[in-house]
């Protein structure tokens, strides 16, 4: 059914969902569970982005407007823009404490920096992070210390009822390929379904209210919640759960599925979940509990100043330089506006296109055939049309890394470039290239780049230019495709190889910068 959004201080009317029909007595007490995933430090106001901010504003507003408020986060909360990058996660630990967000999923891109990176930042403030399939060794059920399967929340609400919250946190198992394999090589993600079902048995009777904090990809099927990641359908299936939040699909979730809410917020913080839940004592002391309604809401059109003063603090900050300059832009370039016939971008050309330029600049090498390839997942945004920044630049493509060059022959390259076609993950990007593609499979390979037509036969020798995160395994592609590694690039400094700073010195190589001129990759029919 559907019904207005009551709060105000919200842009949108937004759907709402409900479990049984509300009972005509009052009710005693109500529990409002909030929930935003994937802000992946998103802190500047930028577009459809509406930055940390309007969120701290309005997740305020709902505590002031509510009795009873708990917020929460579902993973992915620092990694993922260049603004973040270069502070180190900064302000998130400003941005928790505003809002006092209690608990955490840990998500695939925590692990960004490495562990230890990940250990500090974990101990910010007073949020807690959960996970409860995180293992160093599974099968006798050792955990890293700083992977916390649970934590119960013991709160008298405001018209006295005593209330116990069991969070569960879990995490994606994607994470194994999601994240650099070098990083989490000696962690093992088990199955979250099932370590729900193991620690709900642990906790039987511990707790009145149980929640599962995830980290687990979710969508919509004919209007109906549906798990993304692989072997998790049964998680709306643990008996005794009262709800699931989940994130890491960056999708806009609502609804019951077999009978429990589901919700996940899209990501950036440009939505906010929302559930309640009906908290009742009874005369022998007995804690009831009953899921009320759900709505997804968008963040308030205000902003809140401190946080606002903090944000643009660090944006101003000289070291950084995000405000510099690089080229103009003619028009906006963004990593969906694929070509006709494939999922092939114009941005994708550009970014592998500044991957090829970095191999040609720092070897001296004029001679191969040298192509960038990218992961689809690595470009993260629009280039907007306009004067771009170094800020803008960065977080088109702002996970950093090391580039890495490999020799193939045309057999190993057409492996790769398939792989990345039937890529869940999404179609490989690179430039330069006329494709023949008959029923998704590769059948001719042409490079069409530096003034050159060259057919790539089986034996036809080429230098591949990517991320150490595709290199290494991530996504799936195997590491022994990139085993013959140019030595000539591996003994460059790894500082002038990060993907990142690449792009943006290439950009900064560019008068303007023309989409119709960008090389993009052309299926032949």
């Amino acid at each position: 059914m559907r019904r207005p959004f009551f709060l105000s201080f919200l842009a949108c009317a937004c759907l709402t969902w409900s479990a049984s029909t509300l009972s005509a007595k009052p009710v005693r007490d109500t529990l409002h569970l909030i929930s935003f995933n994937d802000f992946h430090g998103s802190f500047q106001a930028t577009g459809n982005i509406p930055g940390a901010g309007r969120l701290v504003k309005t997740l305020r507003d709902m505590r002031q407007a509510f009795s009873d408020v708990c917020i929460v986060a579902c993973g992915d909360n620092y990694s993922g823009g260049y603004f973040s990058r270069l502070t180190g996660g900064h302000p998130l630990d400003e941005m928790f404490q505003a809002v006092n967000v209690e608990y955490s999923a840990i998500g695939n891109h925590e692990f960004d920096w490495g562990i230890e990176a990940m250990k500090e930042r974990l101990a910010w403030g007073n949020t807690r992070y959960l996970a409860a399939n995180i293992f160093t060794d599974s099968l006798r059920g050792i955990r890293p210390g700083w992977a916390v399967p649970y934590a119960i929340k013991r709160q008298r609400l405001k018209n006295g009822t005593s209330l116990r919250t069991a969070f569960i946190g879990l995490s994606t198992q994607e994470t194994k390929t999601a994240a650099l394999p070098e990083i989490v090589k000696d962690l093992d993600f088990a199955n979250p379904a099932r370590m729900a079902g193991l620690t709900m048995e642990y906790l039987k009777d511990s707790a009145d209210l149980y929640i599962l904090l995830t980290h687990v990809g979710t969508g919509m099927e004919n209007g109906q919640p549906v798990f993304t990641d692989k072997d998790v359908d049964g998680l709306s299936e643990v008996p005794g759960i009262h709800g699931i939040l989940s994130g890491h699909s960056h999708q806009e979730v609502y609804g019951l599925l077999n009978g429990v809410p589901v919700v996940q917020a899209r990501n950036y913080g440009r939505k906010i979940a929302h559930l309640r839940y009906e908290v009742r004592q009874d005369r022998k002391g007995r804690v009831h509990v009953r899921f009320l309604d759900g709505e997804i809401a968008e963040p308030g059109p205000e902003t809140d100043p401190e946080m606002e003063k903090s944000v643009e603090r660090y944006l101003n900050a000289p070291e950084y330089g995000f405000n510099q300059i690089l080229t103009e832009n003619l028009q906006t370039l963004a990593p969906q506006d694929y070509e006709p016939g494939g999922r092939f971008s114009r941005l994708g050309a550009l970014v592998t296109t500044a991957y090829r330029d970095c191999y040609r600049l720092t070897t001296d090498d004029d001679t191969s055939l040298v192509i960038g390839v990218c992961n689809e997942g690595a470009i993260r945004t629009l280039l907007p049309q306009g004067p771009v920044t170094r800020l803008q630049a960065g977080n088109v493509i702002p996970f950093g890394g090391i580039l890495r060059a490999c020799h193939m022959n045309g057999a190993q390259l057409r492996e790769l470039l398939q792989y990345g076609i039937e890529c869940k993950a999404g179609w490989l990007q690179y430039h330069d290239m006329e494709i023949g593609l008959e029923n998704g499979k590769i059948t001719s390979m042409t490079y069409v780049g530096d003034g050159k037509r060259v057919d790539l036969d089986e034996d036809t020798p080429c230098i591949i230019v990517t991320e150490n995160f595709v290199a290494s395994g991530g996504d799936g592609y195997d590491p022994d495709w990139f085993k013959e590694t140019a030595r000539n690039f591996e003994s460059v400094h790894a500082s002038e190889r990060n993907p990142t700073d690449v792009f943006i010195r290439y950009l900064g190589t560019l008068p303007s910068l023309d989409a119709k001129k960008i090389a993009v990759p052309r299926i032949k029919p």
